[in-house]
């Protein structure tokens, strides 16, 4: 990050960081929390000639054929979420069916109703770039859910 600008951009999550001149440069990105400056970081300097690519290069081919996967992948799923870790498209992985001996509900009280009772489901999201998982729940589980809390009635327990 240079010192003349008022404006830098994090080499980590890509965010435009624009800093105070009377405090002066971040030292941290306030979007994502990594260093700004050069440490952990590596700086790679070739000339024209070095720049030459061999058939040896199956590493890139299969990270080529990886992202053209996961492309085609998102351009077919409806939902979508965004990964909260690097903020990329996450990729919808499959549901998970959750029976009422593998989720404990919170109990009902005087106020307010029990939150979720299962048998429900859950989508499970990858992000292809950290392989973070998230889960959400499913789109008629959230109907059921939206729809008990809208007429509540109070559960014996």
């Amino acid at each position: 990050m240079s010192d003349d600008n008022s404006a830098a951009v994090c080499p980590w999550c890509q965010t435009e960081i624009v800093w105070d001149e009377e405090i002066g440069p971040e030292e941290t990105c306030p979007h994502c929390f990594n260093e700004l400056n050069d440490y952990r970081s590596l700086h790679v300097h070739l000339d024209g000639d070095d720049l030459e690519l061999t058939d040896d290069d199956d590493d890139l081919t299969e990270l080529t054929g990886y992202e053209a996967s996961v492309r085609k992948r998102l351009e077919q799923q409806e939902d979508g979420m965004e990964c909260i870790r690097c903020q990329d498209e996450m990729v919808l992985a499959g549901s998970m069916k959750v029976e009422a001996g593998q989720f404990a509900p919170v109990p009902a009280t005087g106020s307010a109703p029990g939150f979720l009772k299962p048998p429900f489901s859950m989508n499970m999201f990858v992000c292809p770039s950290c392989f973070q998982a998230s889960y959400s729940l499913s789109d008629e589980d959230r109907v059921r859910l939206v729809n008990q809390w809208s007429n509540p009635v109070r559960d014996e327990s």
